[in-house]
């Protein structure tokens, strides 16, 4: 009996260490694959629900070591995000504990992937996104990631959640697979064409299309020009941060006429690289205008503008066309900081196919940017920092897949990197390892339309019946137990 427990504590602490490894910095796309089946396994052997508990707190502190440092925020409020973050899991795996008992092996397996993909789509609303969503870990597996056109990336932790109870079911009956070889057959064909599906089309859907060149540009900054909005933007130190921002201005438009010198037909600047006042903002957009014009290119500076008195800026990106005319402006939709976007993802056409934009953490929002599901390239100005370094960029690369989309996205203090609509990487470059910090990406003119990109959400609001369903079933098992007692 010692060594049992022995066991399953060794092996369930080995499952809450590897939570360090799903997402951010050190995310490793097998991780999830080992951590989940290992930690049903053990939910599911030990004998008290409450000797759980230290592993539920090692999965905690795990999850608080894997995004500490990635946004701008306190520790005790970093610790609450880390819980928050936890509770699918947790959820998932009690849930999972409680109905495996119960009801059939087949419905059981459902019980885990369907309690996650809901939880965890439910936290989207906390401000969030898909920041730390399963399928999110998988960004660099391709094969599997390319299902994301079919079903949306919600199907991609879907089936990385499913492997998990199917896994551990195999584990319990390995001495008589006969007994559960339906869920087993099951899951396997379902992921056998999965990753059949995605390896075909990497290697049969490759974009025959002309390329346009697209350049993208970041200037360093000297100091944090967000935290004068954070101050309330007071219109009495405007004078002594102009000079400053007028060089980094500079800089931008002379970094620009190189990229449109050296033959880029598309330009854009890296997420609140300009950073000015509100009294600069006409005199700017004019320069910006006459540049556009004056080099026949598609321009989108990516600017912050400063609101004297008020906590809320301007964060945006503005399309400008080679006449000189603004094809659209898109101002930030998802953000820390209050916005009056209209949440309208915009596409123009251009002889370069229609162009889209989206600014950093808009793209954690699929149902937000699936507006652009007929874009041929997406622009992405983005500002992380070295936690999220890569990483933040590559899941952007999820929507493109979705959509049918290649993807460009330049980052402040971080990884700027062009995709095809396939995920597979065009351009690449690093803040923090080139002084040279303009990026030029030949990106294919024409995207694919998709069958998420027509159906959208479907297949999430499947799982949502699902988890429906296996608790439902699971309610009416107990309560046909109940009466069964009492009679």
């Amino acid at each position: 009996m010692k060594n049992k427990f022995i066991r399953l504590y060794s092996l369930g602490l080995l499952g809450a260490v590897l939570i360090f490894f799903i997402g951010w910095q050190y995310n490793i796309p097998v991780a999830a694959w080992v951590a989940y089946p290992l930690l049903i396994y053990v939910f599911r052997n030990i004998e008290r629900w409450f000797h759980a508990l230290p592993i539920i707190l090692l999965i905690a502190v795990a999850r608080f070591l894997c995004i500490n440092g990635g946004w701008d925020i306190s520790l005790p409020l970093m610790a609450a995000f880390a819980l928050l973050m936890s509770i699918p899991l947790i959820a998932a795996l009690y849930l999972d504990r409680r109905c495996s008992k119960t009801l059939n092996p087949f419905v059981a397996t459902l019980v885990f992937p369907c309690t996650y993909i809901v939880l965890d789509y439910l936290l989207t609303f906390a401000n969030l996104g898909m920041t730390l969503s399963l399928a999110y870990s998988q960004c660099t597996f391709l094969p599997l990631v390319q299902s994301a056109s079919l079903f949306g990336s919600w199907y991609v932790g879907f089936i990385v959640a499913w492997f998990a109870p199917v896994a551990a079911l195999a584990a319990a009956n390995i001495e008589n697979l006969r007994a559960v070889i339906r869920p087993l057959v099951v899951y396997l064909i379902v992921l056998s064409l999965t990753l059949s599906y995605g390896s075909l089309r990497l290697v049969f859907d490759r974009s025959q299309s002309e390329t346009v060149r697209i350049a993208s540009v970041t200037v360093p900054h000297d100091r944090d020009y967000w935290s004068i909005t954070d101050a309330k933007t007071p219109e009495s130190e405007a004078a002594q941060n102009k000079p400053v921002m007028q060089e980094i201005e500079q800089d931008l438009f002379e970094l620009s006429q190189k990229a449109a010198d050296y033959g880029a037909k598309v330009i854009f600047w890296s997420e609140g690289n300009c950073p000015i006042y509100e009294d600069d903002y006409d005199a700017f957009l004019e320069k910006a205008e006459s540049f556009a014009k004056d080099n026949n290119v598609y321009f989108m500076p990516a600017v912050v503008e400063l609101l004297y008195g008020q906590t809320k800026n301007n964060n945006l990106a503005i399309m400008i066309n080679p006449n000189g005319e603004i094809g659209y402006r898109y101002e930030k939709t998802i953000s820390w900081y209050p916005s009056s976007s209209d949440g309208v993802i915009h596409v123009i056409d251009t002889p370069y196919g229609k162009i889209s934009t989206a600014i950093c953490f808009d793209m954690d929002y699929p149902r937000l940017i699936s507006q652009a599901s007929n874009a041929d390239i997406m622009l992405v100005p983005g500002f992380d920092n070295k936690k999220i370094d890569d990483y933040h960029t590559r899941v952007a690369f999820m929507r493109g897949i979705e959509n049918g989309f290649s993807t460009v996205r330049q980052a402040n203090d971080g990884s700027s990197i062009s995709a095809d609509y396939l995920g597979n990487t065009l351009t690449y470059q690093n803040y923090f390892r080139t002084n040279d910090r303009v990026m030029i990406s030949d990106v294919p003119t024409k995207g694919e339309r998709t069958l998420y990109g027509c159906t959208s959400e479907i297949f999430l609001w499947l799982i949502c019946a699902g988890f429906i369903f296996v608790s439902t079933a699971f309610l009416k098992k107990s309560l046909m137990g109940r009466n069964r007692k009492k009679l």
